[in-house]
């Protein structure tokens, strides 16, 4: 009797239907699911213009730095300290006339002093007047910066430079047509004059518009000593 009424309910449990079955509501289902199978997202997106925003602004902090006028000297002083260069420059020019003839670009270049180098090399006592008016009134003048002062220092020294080159050359090279090989030397010492002259301008002034003290070869020494040595 039991053990056939035990038999008869495990078979009524057996025979439940499966509508009456427990099911997992769906909606924890893909919660779980998601958890598992959802992909990785990347955090910075397709096409991102990060590494151009990154170089944009290094570029533009460099710019900051180059003309922040913090700790610097201001604006006229860069624009006066860059003025006295022209005087080594307009001197250098008819150094550069076998460069100017072999490479026009260059002259295309220079073209803008024109003008100024007409009137430099036709008015009587021009350049001796320039030289006096920068020495005394800029390279002696205690009332402007230092760092004017030992540009315009710098300047005249090597304007006072090329007085040797044109000194030898006019004793050595009396003749340089003579023969091919004196031609030559003729030449090149007029164009390694003038390219020495002028990249020892254009760092020069260049240095000077961004605030920067340039120091050139074979003046920066006693341009220190004229205008006396100290913090800039």
């Amino acid at each position: 009797g039991f053990h056939a009424i035990k038999m008869r309910s495990l078979a009524q449990t057996a025979m439940i239907p499966a509508s009456c079955s427990t099911t997992v509501p769906a909606k924890p289902m893909r919660q779980i699911r998601a958890t598992f199978v959802a992909p990785h997202r990347c955090t910075v997106p397709l096409g991102s213009p990060s590494n151009h925003t990154t170089g944009q602004n290094r570029g533009n902090a460099l710019v900051a730095h180059v003309f922040d006028n913090k700790n610097k000297e201001d604006y006229g002083d860069r624009v006066i300290a860059c003025l006295p260069y022209l005087l080594p420059l307009l001197d250098a020019i008819p150094f550069g006339k076998f460069i100017f003839l072999q490479y026009p670009f260059v002259a295309r270049a220079m073209a803008p002093l024109g003008p100024l180098a007409t009137l430099y090399n036709t008015v009587p006592f021009a350049p001796f007047v320039a030289f006096l008016a920068v020495y005394i009134g800029i390279v002696n003048n205690t009332n402007l910066s230092r760092f004017v002062r030992f540009n315009a220092a710098q300047a005249v020294l090597l304007d006072v430079l090329l007085i040797i080159p044109q000194v030898i050359m006019g004793s050595i090279f009396r003749n340089p047509g003579s023969d091919s090989l004196s031609l030559q030397a003729y030449i090149s010492t007029n164009n390694t004059i003038f390219l020495f002259v002028a990249i020892s301008v254009a760092y020069g002034m260049g240095s000077s518009l961004v605030g920067q003290n340039a120091r050139l070869p074979l003046v920066a020494e006693a341009a220190e000593t004229q205008v006396g040595r100290g913090p800039f």
